[in-house]
C-alpha cells in the first residue's frame, strides 16, 4: 500500500502536473511551457501547426511566448494577416495557448517557508528542547506564496502520542484566494537576545482568519510580497472580468 507522501499535497507540483497533463507535446517545446518559449520555440509551434507561411511575419515582430498569449485579431492584422480564415485558424490555436498560460501564470511561486516555532531561552535552544524530535512536536505548517493564491500546508499527528506520530500524519492543505484578501496585519517583536516569533493575520472577504507563524525580523519583507502579490491578483481578476463584460 503506497502511504500518501507531504509532496503529494504540495499545491506547486500538482499544479505542474495538471499543466503537463492538460499541454500536450504541442505545447511544450524544448522542454519548456508557453510562457517560457524564445522565439525560435514560437516559430517552431507555428510550423508543427500549419502556419509555415506565417513564420516570418512571427519573427520579423519577435512574438515569443509572453506575447504569443496576449494576441488578438486585431494585433494578427496588425503584424500582415490579412486573410480572415487564416485569422481565425490561428486564433482557434491562440485560444487554447492562452489557457495553458493562464495556468501556467496562476502556478507561479513567489515565496515559500516553514512556520517558525521559538525554541526556549528567546530560540537559543531548538524548539521542544529538550524533546526535539518531529514525532513529539509534530512538523511545522508550509507556507508557499503563489501569483494567485496563498498555500498553508498544516500536518498534525493522527494521535498525540510519540509511536503514532512516527507513524503518520493528518494533512490538510488551506489555499487562500488572494483576490479575496482585504486585511493583512503584522504583530512583530524583538528582544536583546534571540528571534522571537512574529506573526502576519489575513482576514478575507469569505469571512476566514489565518495566521503566519515567522521570525519577527521577516514579517514586514513577508507582508510586503503577499500586499503586492494580493494587489496583482485583483487587477488581473478586475481585467479578466472587464474583457468578459466587453
Amino acid at each position: 500500500m503506497e502511504l500518501t507522501e507531504h509532496d503529494d499535497l504540495n499545491p506547486h507540483l500538482g499544479n505542474m502536473d495538471a499543466i503537463d497533463a492538460v499541454a500536450d507535446e504541442g505545447f511544450i517545446q524544448g522542454g519548456a511551457l508557453v510562457l517560457d518559449w524564445n522565439i525560435n520555440a514560437v516559430l517552431g509551434w507555428l510550423s508543427e501547426k500549419g502556419f509555415a507561411e506565417l513564420v516570418p511575419m512571427f519573427k520579423m515582430h519577435t512574438i515569443d511566448g509572453a506575447v504569443l498569449p496576449k494576441l488578438n485579431d486585431r494585433l494578427l492584422r496588425e503584424i500582415g494577416i490579412t486573410n480572415v480564415g487564416t485569422r481565425v485558424q490561428v486564433m482557434n490555436e491562440v485560444v487554447k495557448i492562452q489557457a495553458i498560460a493562464r495556468a501556467q501564470q496562476r502556478s507561479g511561486m513567489i515565496w515559500t517557508d516553514e512556520q517558525y516555532r521559538a525554541g526556549p531561552c528567546s530560540g537559543c535552544l531548538p524548539f521542544g528542547f529538550p524533546f526535539c524530535c518531529e514525532c513529539m512536536h509534530g512538523r511545522p505548517d508550509l507556507y508557499t506564496l503563489y501569483n494567485s493564491k496563498l498555500n498553508i500546508m498544516q500536518s498534525e499527528k493522527v494521535c498525540n502520542t510519540p509511536c503514532t506520530g512516527c507513524c503518520g500524519y493528518l494533512i490538510k492543505s488551506n489555499n487562500v484566494d488572494l483576490s479575496l484578501i482585504i486585511d493583512i496585519d503584522t504583530d512583530a517583536s524583538s528582544t536583546a537576545v534571540g528571534d522571537p516569533v512574529g506573526f502576519i493575520q489575513i482576514s478575507t472577504m469569505d469571512g476566514n482568519y489565518y495566521v503566519l507563524s515567522m521570525r519577527s525580523s521577516e514579517c514586514q519583507k513577508i507582508t510586503a510580497l503577499i500586499s503586492n502579490a494580493k494587489e496583482e491578483a485583483q487587477i488581473l481578476q478586475h481585467m479578466q472580468t472587464m474583457n468578459m463584460v466587453r
